[in-house]
């Protein structure tokens, strides 16, 4: 009897004691979301080794979670241990083959420890994703990196697409004739070419970006797209145009900058119409902090718009337009980015509405409904003033824009996918000659080239 008193009595104390042990290690513990935010901090600050150590202290605590196992190797590719980083990546890719910044950072950890074969399989694999354009020109630049010891170094692709579309609107114009004018106490009969067209067309339109890395992590990069679309009855709206762009990128940890100089030239009804010199510089996070929110970007855009024509030259004017958002990852099939912007232009041909202020968002999102298979939509919305006193219509001018565009993409083999459009346009104006509203349906075929 005694003894069995004192082998529970042993026992108790032992469970006791080791209550008090996994007490004491459960205070020691940090809390994952509170271990993360240290890190970045410690990131954010430059101390990528201390970052590194304090995450790697944990690794046996946290290993499997995709949360820690993604900041984990983030840390280690920072802190000069991309041999660490792979390791990390592959657990989290193990778990979510989805995981866009894993698959990036894996292929930047390959190009750090060397291995140029594997980085340009990883990024060429993701470009074969058709990720959207910003997350494409990364890549490009990555995969010129990669082809940096190759007699091939420039990383390029290209697409050209034919395509055919009705619209309600051709020349957005308004849809009534006629417009009272406050100034005149009068109504003002417009022109029938300046009330709204609806018409079928055809066009065509393609492009080529392309990157070459140049020594250190800058790299040279170049775009030009070109577009031609003619209507079947009112060729004075036909559209085209050519756009094209030069600078250079630089890749650093966790950043990638870009600096560019951009030209358009636009046509209407086959004359230029308008001229576009600008300049501009983004930044982009190279991956992201945490899993579940996507990369954060920002930009600046400053320039000119110049008008030919002599009865289009009251629209020159300079511009500037600043913006920043993020992309995000609600799931595997869907992801997301939201763009807040402001901007105005600076009137140097003498606009009655004078100079303008604006500012909007623009929301974008891709479901993959089956493999082959994506939904795409974009909506975005401008509210701007003007600071001109309308003499005619007795107000300043104020406009409200929205638009709409839903894209349907099917994917008939690996370069050549199939596009059904919508796209929905209304502006609205407290100066009736500025309001309109214009729908359009397309059909189209697109081509892919490495």
């Amino acid at each position: 009897m005694l003894m069995r008193r004192r082998a529970r009595g042993l026992v108790l104390q032992l469970l006791f004691a080791l209550s008090l042990a996994m007490s004491s290690r459960a205070v020691a513990q940090t809390p994952l979301d509170e271990l993360l935010a240290n890190a970045a901090t410690l990131t954010a600050a430059g101390q990528h080794v201390e970052a590194y150590a304090l995450l790697a202290a944990e690794e046996d605590t946290h290993i499997g979670e995709i949360k820690f196992d993604y900041a984990l190797g983030r840390a280690a590719l920072f802190a000069g241990r991309p041999d660490r980083a792979t390791i990390a990546f592959s657990r989290v890719l193990a778990l979510d083959p989805g995981h866009a910044g894993a698959r990036i950072d894996m292929g930047r950890a390959y190009l750090a420890l060397g291995n140029r074969a594997q980085a340009e399989a990883a990024f060429q694999a993701l470009l074969d994703m058709k990720p959207p354009p910003a997350l494409r020109a990364q890549l490009l630049i990555y995969l010129g990196e990669a082809r940096a010891d190759r007699a091939r170094k420039v990383a390029a692709r290209g697409y050209l697409s034919v395509f055919a579309g009705a619209s309600s609107n051709v020349n957005q114009a308004p849809g009534q004739g006629q417009i009272y004018v406050p100034g005149f106490l009068a109504v003002l009969q417009l022109a029938d070419q300046n009330v709204a067209k609806d018409d079928t067309y055809v066009g065509v339109s393609g492009g080529v970006e392309a990157s070459r890395p140049v020594g250190g992590r800058y790299s040279l990069i170049a775009a030009a797209e070109f577009l031609a679309r003619e209507n079947t009855h009112y060729s004075d709206f036909d559209v085209g145009g050519v756009w094209g762009s030069m600078g250079v990128a630089h890749t650093g940890d966790q950043h990638l900058v870009r600096a560019q100089l951009q030209l358009v030239n636009g046509t209407l009804g086959g004359e230029t119409s308008r001229r576009v010199e600008a300049i501009s510089v983004d930044v982009t996070e190279t991956s992201a902090a945490d899993g579940s929110l996507g990369w954060m970007f920002g930009f600046a855009h400053a320039g000119r718009y110049r008008h030919p024509p002599e009865d289009l030259q009251v629209f020159d004017a300079d511009f500037v337009t600043v913006g920043i958002g993020a992309n995000l990852k609600y799931d595997e099939k869907s992801t997301a980015s939201v763009v807040f912007l402001a901007g105005g232009d600076n009137d140097r041909g003498g606009n009655p509405s004078g100079d303008r202020f604006g500012v909007g968002f623009r929301l974008a999102g891709e479901r993959v409904i089956r493999p082959g298979l994506r939904l795409l939509g974009l909506a975005g919305a401008l509210n701007s003033r003007y600071d001109g006193f309308d003499p005619s219509f007795l107000v300043n001018r104020e406009d409200r824009r929205y638009d709409l565009e839903l894209v349907l993409r099917y994917d008939l083999s690996r370069d050549l996918e199939l596009r059904l459009t919508g796209l929905r346009s209304v502006q609205d104006s407290n100066i009736a000659i500025y309001e309109y509203s214009r729908t359009d349906w397309l059909i189209g075929l697109r081509r892919q080239f490495d």
